[in-house]
């Protein structure tokens, strides 16, 4: 089955669950081609061997031939995007993106025309979903949508819309699926499939019975959802408690230097390494490394949030225990004192004091790992929730 794929970006690091699952579709069996809005920020990320991937369609020419080919071929497709266009006022910020979306959606329908396309995917409901439903209008194809959360920068009712129009909704987690039944949309279907990882064959990690210092890891963006800076300010509680420990910080982004000058004010950036972004290859080794992975995300002010962190998984499926917030899906992989230990967001004091009580007890740390690890072998595989999605795409093109 040939399915086309919208991306925001490609590649892009911080979306390895993206590339995973495209990765194993196409080893399923399935043609994939790769569309994306605009340019890679990172130039960095995980690949996707074999996939077809369209080159940029940023180009006035470009757009003029999309519109012309859709006059021609789906008339009543191109009226019902120019309607699409009218829900956000002008003029505006957000009235301009979707026009520039509509557009590049035109180019890339008529590129995928000519490619006996079946199915079009997108994950997040936002700019992705907007451009595979228009898309999927055009060429006369069903699409689908996975949904991590509901965060809204376009209008309501044209989201509304997506959604409804949509073969099928995945969501990764029941916290989503929850928030998306109490909307106004109302979905065709809802399915739960959830984002994978393929856990190594065997685990060497062992969480050590008296270290002389603590490995602490974090991973992920430097933005506010991520609660980086309450993990410093447990780090300065763990100070204060003469711990001795070293956190090191894997991620890029907005609030870099903010959390460099935090880290100097609480005195404790000797004790902590901001590395950056990195790929996922060093990612891993550093979970391998790295004694246990802190998660301290949390709803940002401007309503992001995170669904369940890829991270976790990865972390768990390599035997290395994790803390995090007891907050959105993630109490569904992560079950208190079972696969893992949840603090609530944004307590510095409780996020320390379940650190230091985690080296204090090296057994049960040992078992939450272990426990863990089981849970994404069993409920977070990646073949196994890929193949859900391979039998939903297929019966997609039977209706």
């Amino acid at each position: 089955m040939r399915i086309a794929y919208v991306l925001s970006q490609y590649p892009a690091r911080s979306e390895t669950f993206i590339a995973r699952e495209m990765q194993e579709l196409s080893s399923q069996e399935n043609d994939l081609i790769i569309t994306r809005l605009r340019w890679s920020d990172t130039n960095a990320g995980v690949g996707v061997s074999g996939a077809e991937v369209l080159s940029l369609k940023w180009n006035p020419v470009e757009w003029m031939l999309g519109v012309q080919w859709a006059v021609r071929k789906a008339p009543r497709s191109l009226g019902r995007i120019g309607r699409d266009l009218l829900v956000a006022a002008r003029p505006s910020l957000t009235w301009v993106r979707l026009l520039l979306l509509g557009l590049i959606s035109l180019a890339l329908a008529r590129t995928l025309s000519s490619k006996s396309v079946e199915h079009v995917r997108a994950h997040f409901l936002d700019s992705e979903a907007i451009a595979a439903f228009w898309i999927s209008r055009l060429l006369d194809v069903p699409f689908s949508l996975t949904l991590h959360t509901l965060e809204v920068r376009f209008s309501s009712s044209l989201l509304k819309d997506v959604v409804e129009n949509a073969a099928f909704c995945a969501v990764i987690s029941e916290d989503v699926k929850g928030q998306l039944l109490e909307t106004a949309a109302r979905p065709t279907e809802v399915v739960l499939i959830r984002n994978g990882v393929r856990p190594p064959a065997e685990c060497a990690f062992a969480f050590p019975s008296s270290p002389s210092t603590w490995r602490l890891l974090a991973v992920g963006r430097l933005v506010e959802k991520k609660g980086f800076d309450v993990l410093l300010k447990a780090c300065a509680h763990l100070l204060s408690r003469g711990c001795s420990f070293h956190c090191t910080l894997i991620g890029d982004g907005p609030l870099r230097d903010s959390l460099r000058t935090q880290a100097r004010k609480l005195n404790v950036a000797h004790r902590v390494a901001f590395r950056g972004a990195e790929s996922n290859e060093v990612v891993l080794r550093a979970m391998r490394q790295h004694d246990v992975l802190v998660m301290p995300s949390r709803p940002a002010r401007d309503g992001t949030r995170d669904g369940i962190p890829t991270v976790l998984m990865e972390a768990l499926s390599h035997g290395t225990p994790v803390v995090a917030s007891n907050f959105a899906g993630i109490p569904e992989l992560v079950e208190d004192g079972v696969t893992g230990q949840l603090v609530p967001p944004n307590d510095s004091v409780a996020l320390a004091r379940t650190l230091h009580h985690m080296f204090a007890h090296p057994q049960q740390a040992s078992a939450m790992a272990k426990a863990g690890r089981e849970r994404v072998r069993r409920d977070f595989n990646l073949v196994h929730e890929v193949q859900h999605l391979n039998t939903l795409i297929r019966e997609s093109a039977c209706l």
